[in-house]
């Protein structure tokens, strides 16, 4: 059994009343717009758009610097200090605006390409994808940040 990544769009103005925890037990359920990710498909759409590189447990974790692709799937470290929860995260509505221009800007099937060229230079077991999911996924996904955008919301991020 995976772990899933939970999305919540929310008003920028209960940010920090997420983070300072008055927020944590509320149920987020009903929050529109939402998302979910399993936290394999995450790791696999990374792997995809660096061209193979692994997603580590660090990068969760907020210890290592991110950029604008795994603060699209992690939230800001910056802008995350959960009560006792090293599992969740918040992203500002601007910054979502920054994520969502980014995304939009990003063709999985070009990814696909570098990983392509990345294994017919290797002498590495070949990675198998299912290529027309991954990318379903990641345009869904591209929505999700576009409708935060049109709603002016930031992102509450869970890790369940």
């Amino acid at each position: 059994m995976g772990m899933d990544l939970c999305y919540y769009g929310v008003k920028e103005e209960n940010i920090p009343d997420i983070l300072d925890g008055n927020f944590f037990e509320e149920d987020f359920s009903d929050s529109e717009p939402q998302h979910t990710l399993r936290v394999f498909s995450v790791k696999e759409l990374y792997y995809v758009y660096s061209g193979g590189k692994e997603l580590e447990e660090e990068d969760f974790q907020g210890k290592n610097e991110r950029d604008l692709f795994i603060e699209a799937f992690l939230g800001e470290v910056t802008v995350s200090s959960p009560p006792g929860d090293i599992y969740s995260y918040c992203t500002c509505k601007e910054k979502v605006k920054e994520i969502a221009n980014f995304l939009n800007k990003i063709d999985m099937k070009d990814c696909f390409e570098k990983i392509e060229k990345f294994y017919s230079s290797s002498e590495e077991e070949e990675y198998i994808f299912d290529i027309e999911n991954i990318i379903d996924r990641f345009n869904d996904f591209k929505e999700f940040y576009n409708e935060l955008v049109k709603n002016n919301l930031g992102v509450f991020i869970y890790i369940s």
